[in-house]
């Protein structure tokens, strides 16, 4: 009875020790789209917006709006990070964005461009 008593005893310490937390840690996603909208407000509304100044409304296209943003995510994505071409200009006119600000806008092209990403 003494030995049964153990190895029951011994089991439990074992399998009690061997658990772990079976919920998995969950790494919150980054929403991108706040520091995008914010560089763009930064460097970008200046010419691209529907009352522009310098009379190039829309120039051609605006951000005024979310859904102005995220319809041309793919064409912000390259204005900024692709290679210059002869179709492709550098945005903003005024020089690069910093590498940090090019990694935000690729991170959240890659994630689709949304205003939820």
């Amino acid at each position: 009875m003494k030995k049964a008593f153990q190895i029951v005893f011994l089991l439990g310490v074992f399998s009690s020790c061997s658990k772990k937390d079976a919920t998995p840690t969950k790494t919150p996603s980054t929403v991108y789209f706040p520091k995008v909208k914010s560089i763009i407000a930064a460097n970008c509304m200046s010419c691209h917006n529907s009352a522009n100044s310098l009379g190039w409304v829309g120039r051609p296209v605006k951000f005024d709006a979310d859904t102005d943003i995220t319809a041309s995510y793919a064409q912000i994505k390259k204005a900024v990070a692709d290679p210059v071409s002869p179709t492709n200009r550098r945005m903003p006119q005024t020089g690069s964005l910093s590498d940090s600000e090019i990694a935000i806008i690729v991170n959240w092209y890659n994630k689709g461009g949304k205003s939820t990403d």
